[in-house]
């Protein structure tokens, strides 16, 4: 049954759906109504939210002074500096060609999608060691050429 309910799972919950969609459909009892004014209620929160934070950044922006403007591109600037020499350590730190365990040769593995989103902000690929005994695997900085 856990095999069954873990293979399909995806079919179940899209059958469910089904269901709930026909049940909403041909109900008697005002559900339909409720749910609709429950998200109507949501929609009008949520942009009277958006609106009260885009009238309190203008208002800041329009009472903005020149040592507040100075004030906020030294700080801006200063977390670009820090994030910069953040990659730049990171990189030399993991760069390399050689396993960080054993010493043994490295092959490049195939990339997945949080590997992809790490490469955005540092240069890296994934690695495995050849080194069968080893099993290492983890990030390395793509060399500089």
């Amino acid at each position: 049954m856990k095999r069954f309910l873990r293979e399909y799972r995806v079919e179940l919950v899209a059958a469910l759906m089904a269901l709930l969609g026909v049940f909403l459909l041909v109900e008697r009892i005002q559900i339909r109504v409720t749910i609709f004014r429950t998200m109507l209620l949501a929609w009008r929160t949520i942009s009277g939210a958006v609106g009260a934070l885009v009238r309190a950044v203008v208002y800041r922006i329009t009472h903005i002074t020149v040592s507040n403007l100075i004030g906020l591109v030294l700080i801006v600037l200063s977390i670009v500096i820090v994030l910069w020499r953040v990659r730049v350590r990171l990189t030399q730190r993991l760069t390399g060609s050689t396993c960080p365990v054993c010493g043994g040769e490295l092959r490049r593995s195939h990339r997945h999608w949080l590997d992809r989103l790490i490469s955005l902000l540092l240069p890296v690929r994934p690695y495995h060691c050849r080194n069968r005994e080893c099993g290492w695997k983890g990030l390395r900085a793509r060399p500089r050429q």
